[in-house]
């Protein structure tokens, strides 16, 4: 711009054009400035972003852990359970074999009771897996149960051999 006024012999305002040069990189650096500010607001958003998954992922994990326990008790739990209704059932089986030994209780004999309660706890873990047929390496038979209540279940399926027993029926 001086070098053209120069060739054309007009006289430069050199305070004038160091005004605007002074604004220009004034805008400029103002630019840079919000750059600036733009990128260590958004690198402050991500490390509050990453503090917070962080926390999430810390609660989560111990969240995770306390479920795993508790399903563990609750395992544990269940198994001393059915050892006891296996363990009901070979003792009632017993009974109605000494009541009846030609026709006892053979439907709560191991075998048959195992497959009720493995259907009964099929059942139960069922949701477990949504619509799959698997969970991990158990399947899931398509048998459904005749009710969701274990010992109504229970009763529907042997109650007529106890029955049959105590009448002294010989025809069970």
């Amino acid at each position: 711009m001086a070098g053209v006024a120069m060739l054309e012999g007009r006289d430069i305002d050199h305070m004038a054009m160091s005004a605007i040069e002074a604004e220009i990189t004034s805008i400029h650096a103002a630019g840079g400035e919000i750059a600036r500010r733009e990128r260590e607001a958004a690198a402050t958003a991500e490390r509050t972003r990453i503090a917070s998954l962080e926390d999430k992922l810390k609660r989560l994990n111990s969240e995770r852990y306390e479920a795993a326990t508790k399903a563990q008790e609750a395992a544990e739990q269940l198994c001393e359970h059915i050892k006891l209704w296996r363990s009901m059932n070979a003792d009632c089986a017993r009974v109605a074999r000494s009541l009846n030994p030609k026709n006892g209780a053979g439907i709560l004999d191991n075998p048959d009771t195992e497959i009720r309660i493995s259907r009964m706890l099929a059942h139960a873990l069922k949701p477990v897996s949504g619509l799959r047929r698997r969970f991990g390496l158990i399947s899931f038979p398509e048998a459904p149960l005749a009710s969701g209540d274990w010992a109504e279940t229970e009763k529907k399926i042997t109650e007529a051999a106890i029955l049959a027993v105590l009448k002294g029926d010989d025809a069970w």
